[in-house]
């Protein structure tokens, strides 16, 4: 089980990393879009937060080596996903920041996903 955790998230973070590369202005209009319409932010937490609990519940891995990472991957998500629903307003301050500023973020964002999920991919496949 945890083998597929690991492997299902890689392969997330890759390919979303990959698309905030590839689709900066259109990830930079969602966040705009969820961040004026708390209704829809609670909707998209509410679709990501069985992911962070699987994750929680089916790889909590407190070792030494790689396999923490994911851990760590699945309690930041799943805190994320409860901050958004408990306090939705909890992230407004990214309405302050301007279109490039954003899209810069989502950039960086993009590039430390896509070489984050590509190494748990092959540390995935080689252990």
């Amino acid at each position: 089980m945890t083998l597929i955790i690991e492997r299902v998230l890689a392969s997330l973070l890759l390919l979303a990393g990959l698309s905030y590369l590839v689709q900066r202005s259109v990830w930079k209009n969602l966040v705009q879009e969820l961040l004026k319409k708390p209704t829809w932010l609670m909707l998209w937490s509410l679709l990501f937060l069985p992911f962070g609990l699987i994750v929680v519940f089916g790889h909590n891995i407190w070792v030494a080596n790689w396999q923490v990472i994911i851990t760590i991957l699945g309690w930041f998500l799943t805190l994320k996903c409860f901050l958004y629903l408990l306090i939705p307003n909890w992230a407004n301050f990214v309405t302050r920041w301007s279109d490039e500023f954003l899209q810069g973020y989502i950039a960086i964002a993009g590039v430390v996903n896509a070489i984050l999920g590509g190494i748990i991919l092959i540390l995935s496949f080689s252990s």
